[in-house]
C-alpha cells in the first residue's frame, strides 16, 4: 500500500473515532465521563488537523477555491434552511 493511501486511511479512521467520541459525550452518564470524553475529543481533533495538514502538504488532499457566487449561493441556502426551522 502506498503512503498516500495509508495516510488517507488514518485520516478517515481518526475522523470516525472523533465522531464516535462526540456521541459518547452526548450520552455521558456523569460529569466525570463527560469531562473525560471532552478531553479525548480535544486531543483527537488536534490529531485530525495535524494528519489533514500532512496530507494537504503532500498534495494528497485537494481544496477547491470557491467562486464568490457559489459561496453566496450556499449562504442563502443555509439561511433559508435555518429560517424554515424557526
Amino acid at each position: 500500500m502506498e503512503e498516500k493511501q495509508i495516510m488517507m486511511d488514518i485520516l478517515s479512521t481518526e475522523k470516525g473515532i472523533t465522531n464516535n467520541t462526540l456521541i459518547a459525550i452526548h450520552e455521558a452518564s456523569s460529569e466525570i465521563m463527560f469531562n473525560l470524553y471532552s478531553d479525548i475529543l480535544n486531543k483527537l481533533t488536534k490529531e485530525v488537523k495535524e494528519i489533514w495538514g500532512l496530507c494537504y502538504s503532500n498534495n494528497w488532499y485537494q481544496l477547491e477555491e470557491a467562486q464568490q457566487s457559489k459561496i453566496d449561493q450556499e449562504i442563502t441556502k443555509l439561511c433559508g434552511e435555518l429560517n424554515k426551522e424557526e
